[in-house]
C-alpha cells in the first residue's frame, strides 16, 4: 500500500502558484446523463453519457501581504480563465492532482468580531479535466 496523502500538501494552484494561506479545498466532478428510455426498456430507465463538469472550492485566511483574494479578484474582474491544479505534485516523488482551465465564479470574504478574516471561492472548470496519479 502506498502512502496516504496528508491534506496539508493537497493545494489549489492558479497559473502554477499555490494560493497562500489555504485551510480547505475540494473538487467535485459530475456527469449529466441522457434518458434513452423507450417502450422496449421493460419498465427500466436507460441512460447514455452526457456532459461532464467540475468545480473546485477553496478557502483560507486573508493575509495582508499575499492575499489569495487579490489573485482571485484579478481573474474575476477580468472574466478571464486560468490554469488550475488541485492536488499534490512532489518533484521526484508521489503525484496526485487534477488540472483544468477554470473561471472564478464566486468569492466571499468574512470578518467576524475577534476572528480571523477568511475567504472562500468557487472555481468552475471549463474544457477537459485531467487526473494524474503516479507513485
Amino acid at each position: 500500500m502506498g502512502a496516504i496523502f496528508n491534506g496539508t500538501v493537497y493545494l489549489v494552484s492558479i497559473a502554477g502558484t499555490a494560493l497562500p494561506d489555504q485551510t480547505e479545498g475540494s473538487i467535485s466532478l459530475s456527469m449529466e446523463t441522457r434518458d434513452i428510455t423507450t417502450k422496449d426498456s421493460s419498465g427500466f430507465r436507460e441512460l447514455l453519457e452526457g456532459l461532464r463538469s467540475g468545480s473546485i472550492s477553496v478557502s483560507g485566511l486573508v493575509d495582508d501581504t499575499t492575499s489569495a483574494v487579490t489573485t482571485l479578484m484579478t481573474h474575476f474582474s477580468a472574466r478571464s480563465s486560468f490554469a488550475v491544479v488541485f492536488g499534490v505534485d512532489a518533484d521526484g516523488g508521489d503525484e496526485d492532482f487534477f488540472s483544468a482551465t477554470a473561471f472564478c465564479t464566486s468569492i466571499e470574504t468574512s470578518a467576524g468580531t475577534e476572528d480571523n478574516v477568511t475567504y472562500s471561492a468557487t472555481l468552475e472548470l471549463s474544457g477537459a479535466i485531467t487526473h494524474d496519479s503516479t507513485d
